[in-house]
């Protein structure tokens, strides 16, 4: 009995233990491994287990197209860093009138399965994310009015005459990203408007209509499960020719339940590149890990952070009390303490003036009339903030240490950030503590990320540290309605909920204004609106998080090699697919792609200044601005993307360590090994023990 009984207890626990990790390790990749040479491990940009692949669904997995673009790519891509924009699809465009915008389709282009793609993919693409509400054009119809494919590679944008915002307008045609036709009419015959709901995995996982997945990227969905999602390249993709192929072969982004494991894999050789906030980076140098910049600040510059204060609440709406609270708080030191030094100030106009295309749109005579200085930059002074307020009628009545408004009443603030975001967390200490410095009972208040969202949605809270979206190439028009357009409401748009129907009238005029000197009298309008009524308050530019590891690719865009400048693995819509071009293992020569240089260098950048004369041609208005220096890169004529490389930067030689990809997988195999083998052990001393 106790034989039988100990062998039987034995089989079934190898059965009960190993079973599950045949589940999560599928035969095929529990025997395979991903060669160190051929794979890029990401981290960073992928927050929960994947989902859709579907670029009509509201929301997709990192890689689709937003936050990525390695499987569905756009006509066109501007890209901020560069001023620049990217042909990728499209081959041309021009404006032979101004209703109409036409574009024309590469003849190279074709769909994953050998199909062209057409201007007809891109119709059927427009007509369908209107309808639903959702995907690559959902939100375009306010500025486009119409597409019609005049046949398979010629197509033309019609401009909504109502709205005529000729930014908006090109900016939503001209980066369209187009599904293919012959596979979503398929899908749609069988679902109709539940297609938002289908995954396009490609026979990967469980779907409700199951077709291969056809994209125009260079990449497909490989393998995913809830820690990570793989995707491999394909080696006939039709890009080749023109961009060359990346050389990573797969790229597995790993889903980590915390920051520190991630840097401890990063620190290990595991990851190649992040998108993960790290603090004192400069420490990470020994271990082949690097940034865009050598030195301070690290990173390039993303999205303006904004101290978002409830307007709702009766307080909140004081610009005296805001003003006060903008001199209060220390941004040096709440940039050096919770950033780490990673960025600078912003300027309280919100214009993104880190860049020089967008520095122009600052009115540097109001900046320096409401605030002294010429970028808008406020200037700590916590005696003033003092004085402001006991002149506004802020007093300690009850003597608690801490100030009432003026009828009475409490006045607490309460500063929101998710839950784990620790700069975030830091920041909103600091803040609190400069609040309190001037007499504002204020404290942090850290929360579930789904409840931040409930509460900002629900117009329930004092104040919160947040963020406006990427600049575009309508910038600052785009941050000026996000952030204060009366007619948003989160997460749309006007997260403080202010509401000021002037300023949603100077936006809506200023949509149709052509003229560098109309735009900017507009500008000029809703900035000495802002500095007057003061809805919130800039703080500081959000970092591009990108960390990235020599150790076994090199070529990595830097301030050395700054070929590309959109780096971040989770761009939104500046597509992080293009960093991997430049990329080979370590001890190769790394490459600079000739066709990553504007036009007049050899390359196929269209520099935006052209996209302006051809506005300035089609309506009769000077829609070119002042002579700006932009960001470009290097000559690239010299030499042939895929057969003479240019050094772009040191070669590594660092001998990679051990215990990645298999290596590890091996490892954890024999740990639980061990651990059946323990337990089978244990359980047979107890069995003979009671027989």
């Amino acid at each position: 009995m106790d034989k039988y009984l100990a062998h039987g207890v034995s089989i079934l626990l190898i059965l009960g233990l190993v079973s599950p990790m045949l589940i999560i390790l599928p035969i095929h990749l529990a025997e395979e491994q991903f060669p160190r040479d051929e794979t890029v491990f990401v981290t960073g940009a992928q927050w929960t287990p994947p989902s859709t692949w579907n670029p009509m669904a509201p929301s997709q997995t990192w890689g689709t197209y937003t936050y990525g673009g390695f499987l569905y790519l756009p006509l066109f891509q501007y890209v901020p860093g560069l001023n620049l924009w990217i042909p990728v699809i499209g081959e041309s465009f021009e404006m032979p009138n101004e209703y109409v915008l036409r574009v024309k389709i590469r003849p190279e282009a074709k769909w994953s399965d050998g199909m062209p793609i057409t201007a007809y993919d891109v119709e059927y693409t427009f007509n369908l994310s209107v309808k639903l509400g959702s995907g690559p054009a959902a939100g375009s119809e306010l500025y486009v009015a119409e597409v019609k494919a005049k046949d398979s590679s010629t197509l033309e944008f019609y401009i909504r005459n109502d709205t005529k915002n000729y930014y908006m307008f090109t900016l939503y045609a001209l980066q369209i990203a187009p599904v293919p036709k012959h596979i979503y009419e398929m899908v749609y015959q069988q679902i109709g408007d539940q297609i938002i709901e289908w995954r396009n995995c490609g026979g990967v996982c469980d779907d409700i209509v199951n077709l291969p997945q056809v994209v125009s990227g260079p990449y497909k969905l490989y393998y995913f499960d809830e820690l990570r999602v793989v995707y491999i390249r394909l080696d006939n993709w039709w890009g080749k020719e023109i961009f060359g192929l990346p050389r990573p072969r797969y790229l597995v982004h790993r889903i980590y339940l915390s920051n520190e494991q991630a840097l401890l894999d990063l620190m290990q050789g595991n990851v190649d590149w992040s998108g993960i906030f790290m603090p004192n980076v400069w420490e990470l140098a020994n271990y082949g890990v690097k940034t865009y910049y050598s030195g301070k600040p690290y990173f390039r510059p993303n999205q303006i952070l904004v101290l978002y204060l409830n307007n709702q609440v009766e307080y909140l709406r004081d610009p005296v009390l805001k003003k006060a609270i903008a001199y209060a708080i220390e941004y040096d030191e709440v940039i050096t303490k919770a950033w780490y030094g990673y960025t600078r100030q912003a300027s309280m106009s919100f214009v993104f003036e880190i860049y020089e295309q967008y520095k122009v749109w600052i009115n540097t005579t109001l900046a320096q009339q409401y605030w002294g200085t010429p970028d808008a930059k406020v200037v700590t002074n916590k005696n003033y903030a003092r004085q402001l307020l006991d002149q506004a009628g802020y007093l300690d009545i009850d003597g608690d240490g801490y100030r009432e408004t003026p009828t009475g009443q409490p006045l607490n603030i309460s500063i929101m950030v998710p839950t784990g975001w620790t700069d975030w967390m830091i920041a909103a200490d600091l803040i609190a503590g400069d609040l309190r410095d001037i007499g504002i009972n204020a404290q942090s208040f850290p929360v579930d990320y789904g409840a931040y969202w409930g509460y900002i949605q629900g117009a329930t809270y004092t104040a919160l540290i947040g963020w406006l979206p990427a600049p575009t190439f309508s910038h600052p028009w785009d941050t000026y309605r996000y952030f204060l357009d009366s007619r948003l409401s989160p997460p749309t748009g006007n997260w403080e909920w202010y509401n000021n129907t002037e300023v949603s009238t100077l936006i809506e005029e200023a949509s149709r204004a052509l003229s560098f000197e109309e735009r900017m009298r507009y500008f000029s309008q809703i900035q000495e609106i802002i500095y007057r009524d003061i809805p919130s308050i800039a703080l500081a530019y959000a970092p591009q998080w990108y960390v990235y590891s020599t150790l076994y690719w090199v070529g990595w865009p830097s301030e050395s090699n700054p070929w590309w400048t959109e780096v971040a693995p989770y761009r939104e819509y500046s597509l992080a697919l293009w960093t991997l071009f430049s990329l080979v293992p370590s001890g190769e020569q790394p490459i600079r792609p000739a066709w990553a240089a504007s036009v007049d260098q050899g390359g196929v950048l269209i520099p935006n200044d052209y996209l302006l004369a051809m506005l300035a041609n089609a309506t009769g208005q000077p829609f070119i601005t002042t002579p700006i220096q932009t960001t470009t890169p290097p000559a690239t004529t010299t030499f042939n993307t895929m057969t003479s490389p240019t050094t772009t930067e040191p070669i590594q030689t660092t001998t990679p360590p051990t215990g990645g990809g298999a290596t590890n997988l091996l490892i954890t195999l024999a740990v639980v090994a061990i651990a059946v083998v323990a337990f089978i052990i244990g359980v047979r001393y107890v069995v003979r023990r009671k027989t």
